[in-house]
């Protein structure tokens, strides 16, 4: 039987469902994060972030590397 775990994401206090017996159904499935996105993340946050979040990270994470990390 899936577990879905009711949560408040640790990054804006929203509440969420975690599916973690039920993955492909979870919420963030719908986001694709890289290693180094994932990394970005992990070293911020110990704990599911909600969807709105994980996307606002991967896109700040994308701006952080195309400021900094950039040739040019």
């Amino acid at each position: 039987m899936p577990i879905h775990e009711p949560k408040i994401c640790p990054r804006c206090s929203k509440e969420f469902i975690c599916k973690t017996g039920d993955i492909s159904n979870c919420q963030c499935r719908d986001i694709i994060i890289n290693d180094e996105e994932r990394a970005f993340i992990e070293e911020r946050y110990n704990d599911c972030l909600c969807i709105d979040c994980l996307k606002d990270l991967k896109n700040k994470y994308v701006l952080f590397r195309e400021k900094f990390f950039t040739n040019g």
